[in-house]
């Protein structure tokens, strides 16, 4: 059974045996990995959109997933999201936990201060994960994106699936930059090690004014006296002199974490009219899940929140997980180029005349960055 079949089937509650199985473990990766509930409930969000309107699934080529040579594809997923206000749980304090002192019958009951710390420490543990997203990338879906954090993500939209492209890659980069130390700043730093070990004294300042002072102050009198009218160069012809140049001392220092993109190009091929209407409507998606709208607020206008994705490698009907997992993202860029070496339509209907061929470039960036944990939890 074709994969698009698979998941109609489901939404209308009719799949039976095999066919049901083979799309359970897709819907709870959909709800839990892509930001809905890992619930069954018919009230969830992705069997109400599937039971919606059968667009909200759309694959292409239409065998991707079940066909031996589409068995690999990438799912894609449109959140929108909102601006309400949701009220967190307040905190719950536990009742005291008791235990027994002395004989079972003629023992005395007191407060077990370690169980009842043990157990207000689990009621917090849960008050704190209701309070997270449950489509960040952190433990329990937790999130440190403030727009995940405040669970604004309000239902799962559309659902594309692609196949896999020729290659897909993933950068990780880290931010580092060289650092400048003055002389004045490495005389200070020897100060206040001496202080750190209780040893500064006037020998301990006598000590920095000698070795670093003569620096400290060529280094100052040179750029005061090279930044005055007539005097530039100043710096340079005491260096001729010298034989020398005064450089300053530079350290590498790590910076922070990048936020990783990733990129993805499909090539559309239509191979009748009924997967022409399905990639114009895949391109259609895309762009309106990163685009947002004015709203006019009194005599501002305002933009709203362009939709979120979620972004899986699958194979078949699970994830893949030899591939690194993606967080949510914005798409922030989009390229469609219709046509190649000549523009060629298939035959006209009512809407216009469908190209043969489609290029789409998608260019995605995660909300969240990622740490060592996530790394470690395969993203």
């Amino acid at each position: 059974m074709a994969l698009r079949d698979a998941f109609v089937n489901m939404a209308k509650n009719a799949a039976a045996g095999a066919a049901q199985q083979a799309v359970t473990s897709v819907a709870n990766g959909l709800r839990s990995g892509l930001g809905g509930s890992t619930s069954s409930s018919a009230s969830s969000a992705l069997q109400t959109n599937y039971r919606k309107q059968e667009s909200d699934i759309l694959l292409y080529p239409s065998d991707v997933g079940t066909n031996m040579h589409q068995a690999s594809y990438i799912l894609f997923a449109r959140h929108s999201v909102s601006g309400g206000k949701v009220k967190h749980p307040k905190k719950v304090e536990v009742a005291t936990v008791f235990k027994t002192i002395g004989s079972p019958v003629g023992g005395r009951r007191v407060p077990d201060v370690e169980a009842t710390r043990k157990k207000q420490q689990e009621a917090d543990a849960a008050r704190i994960s209701g309070r997270s997203s449950r489509g960040g990338s952190n433990k329990g879906g937790s999130s440190g994106s403030l727009t995940l954090q405040r669970r604004n993500i309000k239902k799962t939209g559309t659902f594309i699936g692609l196949y896999m492209p020729p290659a897909v890659n993933v950068k990780y980069t880290m931010d580092f930059a060289e650092s400048e130390i003055g002389v004045a700043t490495e005389a200070l730093y020897s100060l206040f090690k001496d202080y750190q070990a209780g040893t500064l004294g006037m020998g301990s300042v006598m000590n920095a004014v000698k070795g670093q002072g003569k620096s400290v102050v060529q280094a100052t009198v040179l750029s005061k006296i090279g930044g005055l009218p007539g005097v530039a160069g100043a710096a340079d012809v005491f260096a001729l002199e010298a034989g020398s140049i005064i450089t300053p001392r530079t350290e590498m220092m790590f910076r922070g974490i990048g936020r990783r993109e990733f990129s993805f190009t499909f090539t559309f091929i239509p191979k009748d009219h009924i997967e022409s209407e399905i990639v114009h409507k895949i391109v259609e998606q895309f762009k309106l899940g990163m685009t947002p709208e004015f709203t006019n607020a009194g005599s501002t206008r305002e933009l709203t929140i362009p939709d979120v994705f979620s972004i899986q490698y699958m194979h078949i009907n699970g994830p893949n997980n030899y591939l690194n997992k993606i967080g949510k993202c914005y798409l922030k860029g989009m390229d469609v180029t219709y046509g190649g070496d000549k523009f060629v339509t298939y035959n006209a209907d009512a809407n216009g005349a469908p190209p043969q061929k489609t290029a789409l470039t998608l260019s995605f960036q995660e909300l969240e960055i990622m740490d060592r944990n996530n790394i470690k939890d395969g993203f």
